[in-house]
């Protein structure tokens, strides 16, 4: 989908994907401000020239990257873009996680799930009219080469009147931390790695130290399969 014209010459665009039979009356409702509408994009809409890209290369990271994850080139929309007829500004709650930049060991990073990092965010509605937003957070790692450009870890959605306020709370936990190689061997790394959150136009950091700890390992269970079923 390459619409660079469009892009640049009109204000905003009302995708419905699929909407069933019932969609010509919820475009009508987005249209004549009936609804608010509060989606956002499931995908990277990708500029004319990706198609240069062979539509065979299924590779995730080389010639550009693809998806999200590892595309890095300029997207005409990115993952996660959306508009609304209000406005929404975003603050880290007082004294949150957000304010401060904890570093933690590896060891203790694997046990995320039942202590995670939390980071807290109070969303306000600046706007005129009710209205939803969705509340998407996005890690990063900063200097792993192999490690997504950013990554999804969490949402939150909240639906408020103009003026009205609500916190929303984004969880890390150890799969967000962890990479997987071409072996199938999932971990989180060691040493002292970096950690970027990005919540709207907020950004926050966090480090984690210490040695590799492995969470998931595809060859040792492949291993133990076989063996189990020679014996058998």
């Amino acid at each position: 989908l390459a619409i660079e014209y469009i892009k640049d010459n009109i204000p905003a665009i009302v995708e419905a994907f699929y909407p069933g039979e019932l969609g010509g009356d919820a475009v009508a409702d987005v249209l004549f401000g009936k609804v608010n509408p509060s989606g956002r994009l499931p995908i990277t809409v990708y500029p004319a020239d990706y198609i240069k890209r062979s539509y065979f290369d299924m590779s995730l990271r080389d010639n550009g990257g693809c998806t999200y994850l590892h595309y890095s080139g300029d997207a005409l929309w990115q993952f996660g873009d959306g508009l609304s007829y209000t406005t929404f500004t975003y603050e880290w709650e007082s004294g949150s996680l957000g304010e401060r930049t904890p570093s933690i060991a590896s060891t203790v990073a694997v046990r995320l799930e039942d202590t995670p990092l939390q980071y807290t965010v109070v969303v306000k509605n600046t706007g005129d009219m009710a209205g939803g937003d969705s509340v998407l957070g996005f890690l990063k790692s900063v200097h792993q080469s192999d490690a997504p450009i950013r990554e999804l870890f969490d949402f939150g959605r909240v639906v408020l009147q103009p003026g009205e306020s609500a916190t929303v709370h984004l969880t890390v936990g150890p799969q967000e931390l962890s990479l997987t190689d071409h072996r199938g061997v999932q971990s989180i790394r060691g040493g002292e790695v970096e950690y970027e959150v990005q919540v709207g136009s907020l950004h926050a950091k966090f480090y984690v130290h210490g040695p590799d700890v492995e969470l998931f390992n595809l060859e040792r269970i492949t291993a133990r399969y076989t063996e189990r079923m020679r014996s058998q």
